[in-house]
C-alpha cells in the first residue's frame, strides 16, 4: 500500500511550513546580527529600487535626503523631531530621468535629533539623523572608513559595527566619511543596486538612512556619472570640495584631477586650508602617500599634501586604496590607510616607511574631538580595537600620543620570519611586574629581553639573534596573572 498524506493533512503542513518560515524571515536579521533592524529594512520592496540616504551639503540648517523608484510614483516625505513627523510634509516630484527623487530638509535647529518618514509609491521607509552642530561647538563624534566595493556581505558587517556604536552612544550620530571605492565599478548601474544599495544587506541601509554618508572619488568610481547621480556633492569643480561641521573642517580632494604646485586645485586647497576658522583641519582623499604596500605610496600626496598639513596644522589624513587598515605617522601627521569596508583584504607590510600599525581586517575608524584633544581608534567588525592614539592642541601645535591600553596584549613580532633582528611589541592596562623572554624549542631560555616593573603603556624591544641558530623560537609576556606566547623563526 502505497504511504501518502491526504489532501487535507498536505494543505495543513504546507500552512504551517509558511507560517515558521514567515516567523524565520520576520526575525532572521535580528537572530543573526544581534541588532534590531527596523521593520521598514525587512520589508520586501515593491516600487524601490534605492531606499533613501542621506547627504549633508555643507549648510548646518538642511539635510539631503534622495531616494529612487523603479517607475513613476507619487511620493512623499514628513520629518519632526518625533516619530508624529509633525515638523513638515511634502510632496516629491523626480529629479532627473531615472525616477530619482530628492529632498531637502531644511531650517533645521542646531544638534537635534530628527525623524523622518519616506511614503514611496507603495513603500515606506523611515530613518533618523541629527542636524550639525553649532558653529561654537568644541565637541564632535564621527566615522571614516572606505572601500566597501566587491563584498556587500562584509560591508554590512561594518555598517553594523557602527550601528551598534550608536546604539550604545548616541552622539556617534553624526556622519560617516567614506574614502571612495564604493563599489566594483561605479560605471555600471547593477554595481550600485547589487553592492551599495542592496536591501538584502539591511545595516548597509539603515546606516545610509541615519548618517549623511560624506565620500571622497576613488578610483573604482569610474567617469563619476553615477557617482554625481547619487551622491552630488557641492563641488566647488570636478570632485573636490570643503565643509565645517562643528569644530571640524573637511577638506575634500579628487586626487584624478591636478593637484601639484600651482594648480587650480593646489590653490584652492591652500587658500582653503588658510581660510578655515575651525580649530580641527581634516584631508580626505583616496591614495594615501605613506602605506603599508599593495598599491605603492602617493608620491603627489607626499610632495603637495604633506607640507599643506604641516603648515596649516592637519593632524590626520584619511586615505585608502589599500585593503587594510594602516597608519603611518609622518612629522606628527597621521596618514591613516582605512580602506577595510568590504573590499578583499591585502596583507598590510609594518616594514613599509613611516608605519607605526596595521591590521589585516575590516574595519571602520572613530574619531572623538574634545576641545583640544582628538582621540582615534580603529575597531574591527568583531569589536576588537585595532590601534589607538591622541592628538592634543596646545597654542595650535599638535602633538600626538599613545593612548593608554585597556587591556593586555602581545602583538606578533616583525618582521616574521627575521634576520638577525626583529621587534617585539606589548601592551599593558595596569602597573605590573613584566618579564619578556625568549625560549627554543626545546624550552630553553635563550634571552631576557624585560625583567622589571613597567608602568601602563605600549612597549617596543628589539631582539639581536645574530648568535643564536635558525629556527623556530618564542617569546613570553608575563605581567601579573596575564601570560602569553607567540611563534618566530629566524631565517639565515
Amino acid at each position: 500500500m502505497t504511504n501518502h498524506l491526504s489532501t487535507k493533512r498536505k494543505s495543513k503542513y504546507v500552512i504551517l511550513i509558511f507560517i515558521a518560515a514567515s516567523f524565520i524571515s520576520l526575525y532572521a536579521g535580528e537572530i543573526f546580527s544581534g541588532s534590531s533592524l527596523s521593520k521598514a529594512n525587512l520589508i520586501q520592496w515593491t516600487d524601490t529600487r534605492k531606499a533613501p540616504h542621506l547627504i549633508y551639503n555643507g549648510n548646518p540648517t538642511q539635510m539631503e535626503v534622495h531616494w529612487q523608484l523603479t517607475s513613476t510614483q507619487n511620493c512623499t516625505i514628513e520629518w519632526g523631531t518625533d516619530t508624529n513627523y509633525s515638523d513638515g510634509s511634502a510632496n516629491t516630484s523626480e529629479d532627473g530621468s531615472s525616477h530619482q527623487h530628492k529632498y531637502i530638509i531644511d531650517n533645521l535647529k542646531p544638534a537635534t535629533k530628527y525623524y523622518y518618514r519616506v511614503t514611496a509609491g507603495s513603500d515606506v521607509h523611515t530613518g533618523s539623523f541629527y542636524s550639525a552642530p553649532n558653529a561654537s561647538a568644541t565637541q564632535l563624534k564621527f566615522f571614516a572608513y572606505g572601500d566597501t566595493r566587491s563584498h556587500p556581505d562584509d560591508h554590512d558587517k561594518v555598517a553594523q559595527g557602527i550601528l551598534n556604536e550608536i546604539n550604545s552612544d548616541p552622539q556617534f550620530q553624526t556622519l560617516v566619511i567614506s574614502i571612495g571605492d564604493l563599489v566594483s565599478d561605479g560605471d555600471w548601474e547593477s554595481d550600485w543596486d547589487d553592492e551599495f544599495f542592496n536591501q538584502s544587506y539591511p545595516h548597509i541601509i539603515q546606516m545610509l538612512a541615519q548618517f549623511p554618508y560624506q565620500s571622497v572619488r576613488g578610483n573604482h568610481e569610474g567617469d563619476c556619472i553615477l557617482f554625481n547621480k547619487y551622491f552630488p556633492y557641492p563641488y566647488v569643480d570636478a570632485h573636490y570640495w570643503s565643509f565645517d561641521y562643528g569644530p571640524a573642517h573637511f577638506v575634500v580632494i579628487d586626487q584624478y584631477v591636478d593637484y601639484s604646485t600651482g594648480s587650480t586645485q593646489y590653490n584652492w586647497i591652500d587658500n582653503d586650508l588658510a581660510s578655515s576658522t575651525k580649530p580641527w583641519n581634516f584631508i580626505c582623499l583616496h591614495e594615501p602617500g605613506w602605506t603599508a604596500g599593495g598599491h605603492s605610496n602617493e608620491e603627489d600626496v607626499q610632495d603637495y599634501i604633506q607640507p599643506l598639513c604641516e603648515k596649516y596644522n592637519v593632524p590626520i589624513v584619511f586615505g585608502g586604496h589599500n585593503h587594510y587598515y594602516a597608519r603611518a605617522e609622518v612629522n606628527e601627521v597621521e596618514h591613516i590607510t582605512t580602506g577595510g569596508g568590504g573590499a578583499p583584504l591585502y596583507d598590510p607590510d609594518p616594514n613599509h616607511p613611516n608605519i607605526v600599525a596595521t591590521a589585516k581586517a575590516h574595519h571602520y575608524c572613530k574619531i572623538v574631538l574634545d576641545n583640544n584633544m582628538l582621540y582615534f581608534s580603529a575597531y574591527d567588525i568583531n569589536g576588537a580595537r585595532l590601534d589607538t592614539f591622541y592628538v592634543e592642541r596646545e597654542s595650535g601645535i599638535i602633538s600626538n600620543n599613545n593612548l593608554k591600553p585597556t587591556k593586555f596584549y602581545l602583538k606578533q613580532n616583525y618582521p616574521n620570519p627575521f634576520n638577525p633582528q626583529t621587534t617585539i611589541e606589548f601592551s599593558i592596562p595596569y602597573n605590573e611586574f613584566v618579564t619578556l623572554k625568549i625560549y627554543d624549542v626545546f624550552g630553553r631560555e635563550v634571552a631576557t629581553l624585560v625583567d622589571t616593573q613597567l608602568t601602563a603603556g605600549s612597549y617596543t624591544f628589539s631582539w639581536n639573534a645574530e648568535k643564536n641558530a635558525c629556527g623556530i623560537y618564542y617569546y613570553q609576556l608575563k605581567a601579573g596573572e596575564f601570560s602569553q606566547m607567540r611563534k618566530m623563526i629566524l631565517l639565515r
